[in-house]
């Protein structure tokens, strides 16, 4: 077994595609392809589908990524106890979190504790970086989806609530709250399919049977709020994540709705690891 070759299989079966794992892998994207290539040929199989400038898993392939998953994973943890062993935590911390500004606490504490670990800080919406925790792309997620799983392990880090804003000239920005009967009549801006945020506020709509007029979808919080300032509706974020600028006007809901609770997640099979109980003190 190449070790090689089966470390170029999970980083394009974990990253979804050739192009993105080879610049994480920090390799040539045909050195990566021919890697996966004599995987398959040396073993006869067929592990991968490309769909468009994505890959698609085989059946067998996806048996073999979660394979992958636990055996790097271990490699890591080795790591860690060899370091350990020196008195000295080195290494790298892969970072993931729905929204940085939850992460600064953890990650300045860490990095003051623990100098010689570089820290590769990763963004994303909660059902990428839930999927990151779960390959073993990064070691350590902050995310909002409390949705249980049988490899993952979850620490409750807090609350926040979901806040409306407008722009400064907007009809609603002199209120001070809003209503979610008076929400759905502007056009609405939130996130992409997988945000929590997403999630809560159309369950919370839901709840009430309301449907907005019109939807604006966006990739990122920060096209959210960059959508907001052209005056193309009303954004919805979690508290935290609001950009405290001139030109917005923040908006409590006056409707009682579920707020986000962050969660620190970690995979199970991993919690012994040096750098993942390294994070665990900084959280208390």
């Amino acid at each position: 077994m190449n070790l090689t070759h089966l470390r170029a299989f999970h980083q394009v079966a974990t990253y979804g595609s050739y192009v993105a794992a080879a610049a994480a892998a920090n390799v040539s994207q045909p050195t990566l392809s021919e890697q996966v290539r004599l995987l398959e040929r040396n073993h006869g199989v067929r592990l991968l589908q490309r769909a468009g400038r994505s890959v698609e898993l085989t059946p067998l392939g996806s048996r073999l990524l979660q394979v992958t998953s636990t055996l790097f994973a271990a490699e890591l943890e080795a790591e860690a106890v060899l370091a350990k062993a020196r008195n000295v935590m080195q290494g790298e911390l892969r970072f993931g979190t729905d929204a940085p500004i939850n992460a600064v606490g953890v990650l300045s504490t860490f990095r003051r504790r623990n100098p010689g670990v570089s820290i590769q800080l990763v963004s994303g919406n909660s059902a990428e970086i839930r999927q990151r925790v779960l390959a073993g792309t990064v070691e350590v997620g902050i995310i909002a989806d409390e949705t249980p799983h049988p490899d993952l392990t979850a620490r409750a880090l807090g609350t926040q609530d979901l806040v409306a804003f407008v722009r400064h000239d907007h009809a609603l920005a002199g209120a001070k709250v809003i209503r979610l009967r008076e929400l759905v009549t502007h056009p609405l801006i939130i996130r992409e399919i997988g945000s929590v945020t997403r999630r809560s506020i159309e369950r919370a709509l839901s709840d009430a049977h309301l449907q907005p007029t019109e939807v604006l979808e966006t990739d990122s919080r920060e096209a959210v709020h960059a959508a907001v300032i052209a005056g193309l509706g009303i954004g919805v974020i979690a508290e935290d994540e609001f950009n405290d600028d001139p030109r917005l006007v923040l908006l409590d809901f006056a409707d009682p709705l579920q707020p986000i609770t962050e969660y620190l997640v970690f995979r199970t099979d991993n919690q012994r690891s040096h750098v993942v109980e390294a994070v665990l003190e900084c959280v208390g």
